[in-house]
């Protein structure tokens, strides 16, 4: 099995190595946001929908190196909902008749913001998943509260909240209505990939992956958790001046993966921003490596 980037904040012309499609690279495009497909059983999946439709016009260059069409896609896992990862919806809707989407059902109704300081003052920004969806297309949307199992290898996991680890220091710019956010809309997607051997997909990973890890192994009981493929929401106080902190923090992370999960594959990019990235696949060594658009990721 493999997983294919669609469309990363990374264009393929920043990115070497075996992973990246290259028949089409320099055609792809990059925007902030993410999104994957993976194909099992037959049946074609997509993880988030990018920012913009762009992710639709990577999967038909994409075609000839094992992706789908979008109209072939049988179903949409979101796994949170910000715009980066929702803002091709509306396209996805108008070019496929007929695969579900699944969300969380806290999405629907609440708001989300990014407030970063500016000149000293912090300015609310719409980050939020656009909320005219649910109206124009309702009947598509799967909305799911507690761990849903979609095949008898895919299973849906909303994040529990457990803070046993740290979460991205990231997370202190961003709301849901007038409040703090605390991700309890945020899905992991977990698929069994062959017997007992798992892949864990977390776009964003704004509980923290530590947590998200544990509370995906908590759910598998007997198996091992192979690969971790997502964005880590490192926002780059590497240049914010602090940097010692976020560095700290990194290092700490990458030290307990190395000590409760030797054999755990991290595939990264997005919003693990470039040094943050850096600093943690030169911490973790081969169990670290870094994606951008168009690269696939082999599982077997």
């Amino acid at each position: 099995m493999k997983i294919d980037v669609i469309i990363d904040n990374q264009a393929p012309s920043q990115q070497v190595g075996p992973r990246l499609l290259r028949k089409v690279g320099d055609r792809l495009s990059a925007e902030h946001g993410l999104s994957f497909h993976f194909s099992l059983d037959g049946k074609h999946y997509l993880v988030d929908t990018g920012a913009s439709g762009a992710f639709i016009e990577n999967m038909e260059i994409l075609s000839g190196d094992g992706v789908c069409n979008v109209e072939e896609i049988d179903a949409v896992f979101i796994s949170h909902g910000h715009n980066d990862h929702t803002g091709g919806l509306r396209k996805f809707f108008e070019h496929n008749s007929k695969a579900p989407v699944y969300l969380h059902n806290s999405i629907r109704g609440n708001f989300f913001y990014s407030c970063r300081p500016k000149n000293g003052v912090r300015e609310a920004r719409n980050i939020g998943m656009e909320q005219a969806l649910f109206a124009d297309y309702g009947h598509r949307f799967t909305e799911i509260g507690e761990t849903t199992s979609i095949t008898e290898k895919i299973t849906l996991i909303p994040l529990s909240g457990r803070r046993d680890f740290p979460t991205p220091m990231g997370n202190e710019f961003l709301y849901c209505n007038d409040l703090p956010d605390n991700f309890t809309h945020e899905i992991a997607v977990l698929v069994e990939y062959a017997p007992e051997e798992f892949a864990v997909i977390s776009p964003c990973s704004h509980n923290g992956i530590l947590n998200i890890l544990e509370d995906c192994r908590e759910w598998i009981g007997k198996g091992c958790i192979k690969h971790f493929i997502g964005g880590l929401h490192y926002v780059d106080y590497l240049l914010m001046g602090q940097g010692e902190k976020e560095a700290a923090s990194i290092l700490e992370t990458a030290s307990i993966i190395k000590e409760k999960y030797p054999h755990l594959k991290i595939h990264t990019g997005h919003c693990t921003c470039t040094r943050a990235a850096q600093l943690l696949a030169d911490a973790l060594g081969e169990q670290c490596s870094i994606f951008c658009s168009g690269c696939t990721i082999n599982l077997l």
